[in-house]
């Protein structure tokens, strides 16, 4: 191992000496032992995991998580793609990371808010990080990750329940109308087609053309095709739960 060391050092000492000679400012390494081998190491202090997660979420947000690479985010970075993997596994470790990120970002109620109250706020929350990033429900659905930040996010919602008297049973099924209510109205804010410019789409004529046939389509179709997904999400989560709490008091 020393003579490796040895060389090690040498072959640095020679390129130090062609930097020198060349008028270039050498870009500093960390020599260190790792199984019996000396190693070289471009140090890097301005990376970390949390500075990757964050660049690798900025980029989502902007290009889409499909276009997240290990290369294109050293570049983000201005680091070598190489240099990431000091600090994350790989691509799935980050985009794991990533989910974390988007749930520890949720803020919570302080302490003397009803379980109502609590429940609608932090849903609202949850939803509005939705939007911001809308990249994460369909990470969550090729992932399926429940990191640290989630599983801390998972503990305090199923706390707020169990604080309120649900049972064990009933916890679990608000818990799971609540994730598919909001995930599903995510992804149809992402996926599906916003409000329709009556002149546009011309409605009008549709309408005359259907309305002896299908009278309540006819009726109906303005506010359908005006539909407002955050609006339509509230009144969801209003009536769910509206119907835990009837549940709550049987």
């Amino acid at each position: 191992m020393k003579v490796r060391c040895t060389r090690t050092l040498y072959s640095y000492g020679v390129q130090l000496y062609s930097y020198a000679v060349r008028g270039v400012k050498p870009v500093p390494k960390i020599f260190f032992i790792y199984d019996g081998a000396m190693i070289s190491r471009t140090s890097n202090p301005a990376l970390s995991r949390d500075r990757i997660i964050e660049a690798a979420c900025a980029f989502a947000d902007v290009h889409g998580a499909e276009a997240l690479s290990m290369r294109k985010l050293g570049t983000e970075l201005g680091a070598g793609t190489m240099s990431l993997y000091n600090y994350v596994q790989n691509k799935e470790d980050i985009q794991d990371g990533m989910i974390d990120y988007v749930f520890s970002s949720v803020p919570f109620p302080d302490g003397d808010s009803d379980w109502k109250a609590a429940i609608r706020e932090i849903t609202i929350s949850v939803m509005d990080r939705f939007t911001v990033h809308p990249w994460v429900v369909s990470l969550l659905m090729v992932r399926k990750h429940f990191g640290p930040g989630s599983m801390a996010f998972m503990e305090r919602v199923l706390a707020i329940f169990t604080d309120a008297g649900f049972s064990d049973e009933d916890t679990h099924h608000a818990w799971q109308m609540l994730a598919s209510h909001t995930s599903g109205y995510a992804f149809q804010q992402v996926a599906g087609p916003g409000p329709m410019d009556k002149k546009v789409a011309n409605l009008d004529a549709m309408l005359e053309e259907i309305d002896d046939a299908f009278p309540h389509v006819a009726r109906m179709a303005p506010l359908m095709a005006g539909c407002d997904y955050r609006s339509e999400f509230a009144f969801g989560l209003d009536i769910i739960i509206d119907g835990l709490a009837s549940r709550l008091a049987e």
